[in-house]
């Protein structure tokens, strides 16, 4: 069990870091296209709540897989 919710954390970690990356890397080459020159603004904030949004839409995937798999093994 433990080392099930252990591989469970560390590919949500990962997905999330990923879709982190690639939203990251594009939204600062957004902006920098838009203003022209490197600057700190909501591109950061928007990193920020694209981890978020990715871990909780990981973690969501999972609990309903573990339901799913509940049900069959209730039967």
């Amino acid at each position: 069990m433990i080392r099930r919710k252990a591989v469970r954390n560390l590919i949500a970690v990962v997905y999330a870091l990923g879709v982190t990356i690639a939203v990251g890397r594009w939204s600062i080459h957004a902006a920098y296209l838009k203003r022209g020159y490197e600057a700190i603004g909501g591109e950061y904030c928007l990193i920020l709540i694209a981890y978020w949004v990715a871990w909780k839409a990981i973690n969501y995937l999972f609990d309903t897989l573990e339901d799913l798999e509940h049900e069959r093994s209730r039967k």
